[in-house]
């Protein structure tokens, strides 16, 4: 047989290979769609404009949306007449149970922030199929309510596609369950389906025009609907678990001093309170109000906390020589667990956590530290509200808080913040 027979056909294998890793079981899937339409409609009041649009269309398809709470997949997904395949996060799949699942639906797995070729693959091999390709662009949920950035590469991903392009823009979804929450809320939820491109005007747009035009359809901040629409969303508890978003109290500026209960939130050192109301706004109930809203509370705290850390930096590097020997903040108790993209992980053990100028170090209980070096640290994010995870020597750990109500947001945003420091410095040596 000849070179180039055999290689025709390694490829026509690989490719049944990735289509049977992609292809969603029909008759399962159109009975899981229709038991988590009913529950979901009736669990959140789940409203649809221009579905019609979407369904009309019969072949390969991109259906891109905000990212604003965990339930977000499962409500665009369950209206739509074809099984929408996402790419998702690696971590939804370590879980056999999960696994299992999600492989009724045809998933695309995808290592968060880290380039991953098998990716793309199955992505392809879904646009074959005629498939719909499903995208938070976004890359993780709100943490504030207001759209995050849209990950760079995703421009050229829909460009080089050349498939149709629809937006699912969901609003109020974060105030039914954000991300911080543990808690659902009911209220009402829309999600507004169009088209944002053919396939012939995605051809005649730059990868810049795509990226513009995509940024403009999903951004939202459900502040600002809020304000318009005025949705009640029902629920006694409403405030609790806010400490894992919020952290820096704005009356005394401490951090880490944050406690929720019920519809309350205040501060443990110096007792300023706010009250959260149905509406999702805040009311002053000690002294004066600081801020009305969770984005703004947020975007103040972000610029608060990394003038912190530049300040105890400074005086690390002063006191210690490299800075290196006196940790910036602690948690008292994690559970740490090693693993690699979608296998299982393993437990390393529970212990103490410090955050250090040139490292994150890990003390187990009744054992020898471990070092994870802030230079070498990739693809940190939060998963599943409260679950810190990032590679490290090509080996990923989760850190998770035995406090439920621990926040490893301010962990994620201390690493992206020294790292992006020392990119800076090295860029202003080199000029």
């Amino acid at each position: 047989m000849s070179e180039q027979r055999q290689l025709r056909r390694k490829k026509r294998r690989d490719r049944r290979r990735e289509r049977r890793k992609t292809r969603p079981n029909i008759p399962v899937y159109r009975i899981l769609r229709f038991i988590a339409r009913q529950i979901l409609v009736r669990l959140f009041n789940v409203k649809t404009d221009g579905l019609d649009i979407v369904d009309r269309e019969q072949g390969p398809m991109l259906l891109m949306g905000n990212h604003s709470s965990v339930i977000d997949p499962f409500i665009v997904a369950v209206f739509v007449r074809r099984p929408v395949q996402y790419v998702i996060s690696d971590s939804q799949i370590r879980s056999r149970f999960q696994s299992w699942l999600l492989g009724f639906v045809g998933v695309i797995p995808k290592t968060k922030v880290v380039a991953d070729l098998d990716t793309v693959k199955r992505i392809v091999a879904v646009k074959r199929e005629h498939g719909i390709i499903g995208i938070f662009p976004e890359g993780q949920s709100s943490w504030d309510g207001h759209s995050l950035p849209i990950v760079r590469a995703t421009d050229k991903l829909v460009k080089s596609l050349k498939v149709p392009v629809y937006t699912a823009q969901i609003r109020g979804a974060y105030f039914s369950w954000p991300r911080w929450g543990r808690r659902l809320r009911r209220g009402e939820i829309r999600i507004f389906y169009r088209r944002l491109f053919t396939e012939q005007e995605l051809r005649e747009r730059s990868v810049d025009e795509v990226g513009a035009a995509l940024r403009e359809a999903l951004s939202f901040d459900v502040f600002e609907y809020q304000e318009r629409v005025g949705i009640r969303f029902h629920g006694a508890r409403q405030a609790e678990y806010l400490e894992r978003a919020l952290f820096a109290c704005p009356s005394c500026g401490s951090f880490f001093t944050l406690r929720s209960e019920r519809r309350r939130l205040g501060c443990t050192a110096c007792g300023y309170e706010v009250h959260f109301t149905p509406h999702g706004f805040f009311e002053a109930r000690s002294g004066s109000l600081a801020f009305r809203t969770i984005r703004e509370w947020n975007v103040w705290q972000l610029d608060a906390f990394r003038q912190h850390l530049d300040r105890r930096v400074e005086e690390r590097r002063t006191r210690d020589g490299d800075g290196s020997s006196t940790p910036i903040m602690t948690e008292p108790a994690v559970l740490i667990q090693e693993g690699y993209k979608a296998l299982p992980l393993k437990p390393i053990g529970t212990g103490r956590l410090e955050f250090h100028l040139d490292a994150i170090r890990f003390f187990p209980d009744g054992d020898d530290p471990w070092e994870f070096p802030i230079s070498e640290i990739e693809g940190m994010n939060v998963q599943n509200n409260e679950h810190l995870e990032f590679y490290c020597y090509n080996s990923l750990y989760r850190v998770s808080c035995v406090d439920p109500r621990g926040n490893t947001y301010k962990w994620d945003v201390a690493v992206r913040h020294l790292q992006s420091a020392a990119l800076q410095s090295v860029g202003g040596g080199l000029a």
